[in-house]
């Protein structure tokens, strides 16, 4: 998208989230306000991601196959256990971005897209609609026709579920704060950021998506070290932890990402801004 063009949709974006949860007549507030829900929600999922690398790191959890695979398994789980119809908005909408994320960034793949550390931008929509489905067939039936999934995948979806559930329950379960322990100390900054950046940034903020997590991680967990919550300008469309300095960062380049995505995404015309990383993780050195 142009640059012009993503800042009225950014601008209108922030006009609409102060209207709150009047509907609109105007078909283009109501487009807008989807856009924002979508790069919200998607922005939601991409947190608890971070935060499952987060919680391997300080507790030490084990991980069998991919890590990248278990953080997406453990935040599907987490918004699966909230059992609110916001939560599974946010599911939906992550397993639609990532649909339209491969559509944009690799509908040909090559030999590095298979052996990267992240599965295929689709495989991931698939594998959220798959645990759907497994905690829940007469729920989310719907969104596993929608995808195509054959009724003996979502019959197997079942025990996909039955065992990312176990297996979270019997690592994460011993280790969650009791009711008379305090949790883990979580600062959240949002930095400052001026220019095109600034609108994604307002509504990232306004959305609630960090402090949402940020209370989470407070509330249900506890860890010996401090964690930081950073959401900034970072020179790339990223979100990663950072294991050095115990740090969830969010960059403001990602939220702008997933509203082009969308307004791509709706217009069947999808064309990349800036070649995108392989997808949020965990940090090396402070990148993804």
């Amino acid at each position: 998208m142009r640059a012009w063009g993503t800042s009225l949709l950014l601008a209108l974006l922030v006009m609409t989230l102060a209207v709150g949860g009047v509907e609109a007549k105007d078909p283009n507030k109501k487009r807008n306000a989807e856009a924002l829900r979508f790069a919200a929600n998607n922005s939601l999922f991409v947190l608890y991601h971070e935060v499952a690398h987060l919680l391997v790191d300080q507790l030490q959890l084990p991980v069998l196959g991919k890590e990248e695979d278990a953080a997406d398994n453990v935040a599907t789980w987490m918004l699966l256990n909230k059992g609110t119809p916001e939560a599974n908005q946010a599911l939906a909408d992550a397993a639609n971005g990532w649909v339209l994320s491969g559509i944009a960034y690799n509908s040909e793949p090559d030999d590095s897209d298979y052996y990267a550390a992240h599965s295929l931008d689709r495989q991931r929509a698939f594998q959220i609609v798959c645990l759907m489905v497994g905690s829940d067939d007469r729920a989310f039936k719907p969104i596993a026709n929608e995808y195509a999934l054959d009724r003996d995948r979502q019959d197997s979806c079942h025990w996909d579920y039955a065992l990312v559930d176990r297996s979270l329950k019997g690592l994460i379960g011993p280790r969650a704060a009791k009711s008379n322990q305090h949790g883990v100390e979580v600062e959240v900054t949002y930095h400052d950021v001026s220019g095109r950046l600034k609108s994604a940034a307002d509504a990232f903020r306004a959305s609630g998506v960090f402090d949402q997590v940020a209370e989470d991680l407070r509330s249900k967990f506890s860890l010996k070290t401090p964690v930081a919550f950073n959401a900034k300008r970072c020179g790339e469309a990223n979100a990663f932890y950072d294991p050095d300095t115990v740090e969830v960062i969010f960059c403001y380049e990602l939220m702008q990402d997933y509203l082009d995505l969308h307004a791509s995404g709706v217009s069947d015309s999808i064309v990349p801004a800036m070649p995108r990383p392989a997808g949020s993780g965990r940090a090396g050195s402070a990148s993804s």
